[in-house]
């Protein structure tokens, strides 16, 4: 009886990760699987990977998805011109302070 519970909690640990990729549309669900299977094997070295990798959107497949059309896209060029910019004056106004503190 001991047996059964203890092949029945390790299948069910082993296939979670899988299955919550499967439900939240994970592009990687099926890598998530192996190294999940692959957790159980090495005795939950892995499977904890496995089960924050479940949750986490790939960076592409959310930039795609944010941008889809042209128009978000060339206003999201926009901004980060102009969001580049800005980081410019601030880095040449850092480097101006650091050469200040460097000439005294």
């Amino acid at each position: 009886m001991l047996l059964a519970a203890v092949v029945i909690v390790v299948v069910t640990l082993g296939q979670l990760p899988g299955q919550i990729a499967k439900q939240r549309n994970h592009p990687q669900a099926a890598a998530i699987n192996v190294a999940s299977w692959l957790g159980v094997a090495t005795l939950g070295i892995l499977w904890p990977f496995a089960m924050i990798w479940a949750y986490l959107k790939p960076f592409s497949a959310a930039a795609n998805g944010a941008n889809s059309d042209r128009e978000s896209q060339s206003s999201a060029s926009g901004d980060g011109q102009a969001q580049l910019a800005k980081m410019q004056t601030q880095v040449d106004s850092l480097q101006a302070a650091l050469n200040k503190l460097t000439a005294k």
